[in-house]
């Protein structure tokens, strides 16, 4: 087994002694949707079966190491470890309860450093994967094989921050070369702003758009200290002042480049406002009541069914119920659906019973609808 000395250890029993031996050609990072240190991560996982990683780092860069990186983790789904024996060394990292938020600077510091490692002690190639299957490192959404139905972890601020800046890093600190600086045009344009329009859930947003949706937002980034470019507005109308403190908006959560151009998508949009304009709502009593009630009454009965629906078709998305069964009937299928979810997300015993609780329903209703109750 090799530790990293760069790490706290913290050696999880019963998996590190009983799982199965790996030939690491792979490193992932992922985030753990919990603003966690490495010792709550360790905490979470002691004496369990959960999904454990083989680190986890926390908000101040701080490292813990929990199994060997030649033995297997189970945080990667087939990338623990294939048949021909290499498997993947899984990196947990602490995050906002949805992980959408940006990898701090301390963070991104340890995973530069512990890839650094990576690559010297087991040869992992500095490059990122270019199939689920090859060596190289890499985020867990990158491939489906990866997880469980597919997954948006991390989210797309660290996604672009791993290609951006962690990646570069670690080559440029196991090669001892800088990254290649971009070229500096020799008469630098000033910055146009975004003219495109993007649908979120049937209404416009971007440049041209119209309607109470746009006053919405353009309210929100104020309240938010966004909306210093406004000279006439906030209101129904979305000019160019909208798009650039927009942006200043998607600067702060850690998006560069095009991913922040200004135009709404659909998780900053949620972020911004707590939900989507036009999007359904779901009562988590009602759901509740639904999947208490529905599995022992007649066949199909639906107890709130539309709701019902915007729940089913979300586990549907995510791989966990077949589509035949997105009726509206929280069903034994549909609690059994939830309860993998559940599972997916590492709650166990009572915790993973099927019947949903606010914060796996609010994880699952992310751009799809919005959570009342």
């Amino acid at each position: 087994m090799s530790w990293y000395p760069g790490a706290e250890k913290m050696e999880l029993q019963p998996e590190s002694d009983e799982q199965p031996a790996i030939i690491p050609t792979q490193a992932i990072f992922h985030s753990v949707a919990a603003p966690w240190t490495p010792r709550r991560m360790y905490d979470y996982w002691h004496d369990s079966t959960n999904l454990e990683s083989h680190f986890g780092v926390g908000y101040d860069g701080g490292v813990g190491q929990f199994v060997g990186t030649e033995t297997r983790a189970d945080a990667n789904m087939h990338a623990n470890r294939r048949a021909d024996g290499t498997g993947a060394v899984s990196v947990e990292t602490a995050s906002n309860t949805a992980h959408t938020d940006a990898w701090t600077d301390a963070q991104i510091a340890a995973l530069v450093a512990l890839g650094v490692w990576l690559h010297r002690e087991h040869g992992i190639p500095l490059r990122i994967c270019p199939e689920w299957d090859a060596p190289g490192f890499g985020v867990h959404r990158m491939f489906p094989e990866w997880s469980d139905g597919g997954t948006a972890c991390p989210g797309t601020a660290r996604a672009q921050q791993f290609r951006d800046v962690v990646m570069p890093g670690i080559i440029a600190a196991a090669t001892g070369t800088a990254p290649p600086a971009d070229p500096a045009p020799e008469s630098p344009a000033p910055p146009t702003p975004a003219r495109y329009r993007t649908t979120i859930h049937g209404l416009e947003y971007g440049y041209g758009a119209h309607g109470p949706q746009v006053r919405d937002v353009g309210e929100a980034l104020v309240h938010q200290g966004f909306g210093r470019h406004y000279q006439v507005g906030p209101d129904e109308d979305w000019r160019d002042p909208d798009t650039l403190n927009y942006q200043e908006y998607q600067q702060s959560l850690g998006y560069t480049g095009g991913a922040a151009d200004g135009v709404p998508g659909i998780v900053t949009l949620q972020l911004l406002l707590g939900r989507i304009p036009g999007q359904p709502t779901v009562s988590l009593a009602h759901i509740i009541s639904a999947a208490r009630t529905d599995p022992d009454a007649a066949q199909g009965h639906q107890t709130y069914g539309t709701e019902v629906q915007a729940v089913e078709a979300a586990l549907t998305d995510e791989g966990f119920l077949d589509p035949t069964w997105a009726d509206g009937s929280f069903g034994t299928r549909t609690v059994a659906a939830y309860a993998a979810f559940q599972r997916h997300l590492g709650y166990t015993g009572a915790g993973a019973d099927g019947i949903p609780g606010r914060a796996s329903l609010e994880r699952l209703s992310v751009g799809r609808f919005t959570v009342t109750d």
